[in-house]
């Protein structure tokens, strides 16, 4: 409450499983008594949960979904205080997409709270999208970064951390009250051999893409997961290829419509056609390829099916003697679809299973809280938000690119209302790591230990710190540094910016010093398409209100 009325944004970064959305339940009740009124984005998925828990509240919100912001109708009002709160806010770090802009657009005029344990998934970039949503460029300069965004071009570490001290909040477990205390995460590591089919998926050429190594690594990371996820990349490699002997056949390019078209039903079609169809499909090189280059690369896919369908599984024999020997009810997350279906097609003989994806829905998800299967198999559908504490076994049997997704997954189990001493977590990793899947995980959670404080530290920023509270961070610098004048804060610079505050002069309005400077994204994007339209003297006069309201 103390950085919202300080700052005007804060991002709530506590672990998974501390109860963030009872968090922010309790400060949209506080709000909506000053008379405010509450925005809530939320994933599709936590929709009703999260009624719920604004029922219990007593908040009245206006929800809309993480997609659904897009098309969701907005005007900036300033005259009304509000405040907008974004459940697992990590989904918005990538400023180039439709969803990113439409929140933007949408935190103009209004605090802002964000929520996420996982704020930094792959890089800095993360954090500073986020921290974007809700902070002009000069938000901080009383506490000595007189610009957010040259501390982050800068890669200033120093400066980042107290950027991360004044609008962070991240803490762990230990801060929850004694009657809601939980236990420890014990970790296990199963090293599982990978069927050696490595030479053959060497051998492909995809002759009518581009990124042979990427393929490659994608094809490797297939055979990692099981060899039913491997097998469903071939079918549609070879389908693929078809319709591409089809287009010879008929004098025609294959287009990348066609291509989506015929996958439209895929279960995780997604991430395959990122990989197999994005823009690799190169015209020049398809007038070289002909039809025998097409009918070999099908005969070495066959060889390689092959090899797959022979292979022991081993990996999957694992799994069920860990299923058998587990006294707990567990959690099992795989990295694709096929997978998912495959293990629960071959658990289902040894133990009460459900199963849930995409394509399959919610209802196992359901059933495992009310205890009707004890085993839950799930693609990362149910890794985040959920209240899976019946759960004391957490099984990553893919591990993902991303270690926030493991986190996640964790906290379905791990978290407030889990009774049992320890909740046990098992990584299955491929004995070699031919895809540095692992070295990836390990170099992004350097990342995020660089940026965010490690578990147990509290984040007190401007509430000022508790004395004797264990953890708390010291930056190599002191607080309240004095300004360095030399570091003004950004001033706007791209075309769009420059052309509006030129129709400002032209008008011959007596515009605030400050206007110039970086504001917030939303207030950014507005600026451009006030800048792409007309500039008056009454739309200016409502620009500023909206800027007095933001900087109050």
């Amino acid at each position: 409450m103390a950085v919202l009325a300080a700052r005007g944004g804060v991002l709530l970064a506590d672990e998974p499983g501390l109860g963030k959305s009872f968090v922010a339940a309790a400060i949209a009740a506080e709000w909506q008594r000053r008379g405010a009124a509450i925005d809530l984005v939320v994933p599709a998925g936590l929709v009703a949960q999260w009624c719920e828990t604004l029922r219990d509240f007593g908040v009245s919100a206006a929800v809309v979904t993480h997609d659904g912001i897009i098309t969701a109708p907005f005007v900036a009002q300033p005259a009304v205080q509000r405040l907008v709160i974004v459940d697992e806010a990590h989904e918005f770090r990538n400023p180039q997409t439709q969803r990113y802009a439409a929140l933007a657009r949408r935190t103009v005029a209004a605090r802002v709270l964000l929520v996420t344990a996982t704020p930094v998934c792959n890089s800095a970039r993360d954090l500073e999208a986020l921290i974007a949503l809700m902070a002009a460029d000069d938000l901080v300069a009383d506490a000595g970064v007189p610009s957010i965004d040259a501390a982050f071009a800068r890669h200033d570490l120093a400066s980042i951390q107290i950027v991360v001290e004044s609008l962070v909040i991240r803490r762990d477990r230990h801060v929850v009250p004694p009657e809601l205390q939980f236990g420890e995460l014990e970790r296990t590591v199963l090293r599982h051999p990978v069927p050696p089919v490595g030479d053959l998926i060497d051998a492909l050429q995809f002759p009518l893409v581009g990124s042979a190594p990427l393929l490659r690594r994608f094809l490797r990371r297939r055979v990692e997961s099981s060899a039913a996820a491997l097998l469903e990349s071939i079918r549609r490699h070879c389908r693929f290829y078809e319709r591409a002997l089809e287009s010879l056949r008929g004098g025609r390019v294959l287009t990348k419509r066609d291509y989506r078209r015929a996958f439209a039903h895929e279960e995780d079609r997604d991430a395959f056609q990122q990989i197999l169809f994005w823009d690799v499909w190169l015209p020049e090189s398809s007038e070289r390829v002909t039809a025998v280059d097409i009918e070999e690369e099908v005969r070495r896919l066959d060889r390689l099916r092959s090899a797959t369908q022979s292979a022991p599984p081993v990996k999957q024999s694992m799994l069920r003697d860990l299923v058998l020997a587990a006294a707990d009810p567990m959690l099992i997350f795989t990295g694709s679809a096929a997978t998912a279906h495959a293990l629960f097609d071959f658990l289902r003989r040894v133990c009460r299973c459900g199963l849930a994806t995409a394509r399959v829905g919610r209802e196992a998800i359901d059933a495992f809280r009310a205890g009707a299967v004890d085993a839950l198999i799930a693609t990362d559908l149910a890794s985040e938000g959920l209240n899976l504490q019946r759960a004391g076994l957490v099984i990553h049997y893919d591990i993902p690119w991303n270690p926030v997704k493991l986190d996640q997954r964790n906290g379905r189990a791990h978290r407030i209302g889990q009774k049992r001493p320890s909740v046990r977590a098992v990584y299955f990793l491929p004995a070699d790591d031919d895809t540095s899947v692992v070295a990836t995980v390990s170099a992004k959670n350097r990342i995020r230990r660089r940026l965010l404080p490690k578990e147990g530290h509290e984040v007190t920023g401007s509430r000022g710190r508790e004395a004797g509270r264990p953890g708390d961070i010291e930056t190599s610098q002191p607080r309240n540094l004095p300004m360095n004048r030399t570091l003004r804060p950004r001033l706007a610079s791209d075309a769009a910016a420059i052309g509006f505050l030129a129709a400002v002069e032209k008008l011959g309005v007596d515009a605030p010093e400050w206007l110039e400077r970086r504001h917030k994204a939303g207030l950014e994007q507005l600026l451009a398409s006030m800048s792409d339209e007309f500039v008056d003297v009454r739309r200016l006069d409502d620009l500023f209100a909206i800027i007095e309201a933001e900087r109050r």
